[in-house]
């Protein structure tokens, strides 16, 4: 086999397809990453049974069945909160963990791929939820959390857990790697070959835009899977907590690039809620590297997203 080599591993987690790519100059590299990569697989696996809102036995399922009371919680789950309530903030509100009651209304009330989709009965009063500020529904106190409605981090969750396991292979000495959570993908040092990494846009050929890119994230926030029709009415799971009833179709896509996979999965949701109006000028305003691709298939680049362009 010649080295430099990739040791590639691709399994599923957290509800989509994870692929680990580490660049091994030997043999004996070879196996230490296989390895770590065992140990990182693991690692999805806890943090599935943390995060999972349709697994009956993690920590989310239960903490959302004590609604409106202080209740222990793991490390993990008291620093997604934390970084929920400043996401919020940022976002000016745009992140809001407080979607899930929406979601099931809506018809998003079990797992997508094996489930079916039919309407609830409380969307109005949900959405009336949101009217409040997270800092009354989300609470934080000495290992212990308080829910005041149902919680749901999905909107973070796979960023959050990219970057965990990007500090695990990093403190493990690997210089070179890419860690893709469907789509939440970081990328550190150079490829096998001692090039930037290079990604693509989905929904945009690889022939028209890519990028190339090294110890930076991207994350793609767009409806091009989870939409469906229920009477009539066409509804997708990126909820707008400032109006739950109201689903936009102008935006196909919103890709961002980051240096933490968690914030590119935030920003590319939050720009996606923005619209494609308000969320260029946003971008444009705040330095944001982001692609806005439109339903047409028309795509629009960021001024920063511009500088991590491929030459192709």
């Amino acid at each position: 086999m010649k080295y430099p080599c990739i040791v590639r591993e691709q399994f599923r987690a957290l509800g989509t397809d994870v692929v680990f790519q580490i660049v091994v100059p030997s043999q004996a590299q070879k196996n230490i990453a296989i390895e770590n990569i065992a140990q990182a697989k693991e690692m999805y696996v806890n943090f599935t049974n943390i995060f999972s809102r349709f697994i009956s036995e993690s920590e989310l399922f239960k903490l959302n069945l004590a609604i409106g009371k202080w209740n222990v919680a793991s490390d993990d789950m008291c620093e997604v909160a934390s970084l929920s309530l400043d996401y919020n903030n940022k976002t000016d509100g745009l992140f809001d963990p407080r979607i899930l009651g929406v979601l099931e209304d809506i018809g998003y009330a079990d797992d997508f791929e094996n489930g079916t989709r039919k309407l609830g009965k409380n969307t109005q009063d949900q959405a009336l939820l949101l009217n409040k500020k997270l800092t009354e529904d989300l609470k934080i106190k000495d290992g212990n959390v308080f829910f005041g409605v149902k919680m749901d981090f999905s909107g973070i969750v796979k960023g959050y857990v990219t970057d965990k396991v990007v500090n695990f292979f990093d403190s493990n000495g690997w210089e070179n790697f890419l860690i893709d959570s469907g789509g939440d993908i970081f990328m550190r040092g150079n490829d096998e070959d001692g090039k930037l990494w290079t990604v693509d846009v989905e929904g945009i050929s690889a022939e028209k835009i890519m990028f190339a890119l090294s110890n930076k994230a991207i994350a793609t926030s767009g409806i091009g899977k989870r939409r469906w029709e229920i009477d009539g009415r066409m509804m997708h799971h990126i909820i707008n907590p400032k109006n739950a009833n109201q689903f936009s179709f102008d935006i196909k896509s919103v890709s961002v690039i980051a240096d933490l996979t968690a914030d590119a999965d935030v920003w590319a949701k939050s720009l996606f809620l923005m619209g494609k109006k308000s969320g260029i000028i946003y971008a444009r305003e705040n330095n944001l590297a982001a692609v806005f691709l439109d339903c047409r298939g028309s795509a629009w680049i960021s001024p920063e997203a511009k500088k991590y362009l491929h030459n192709l």
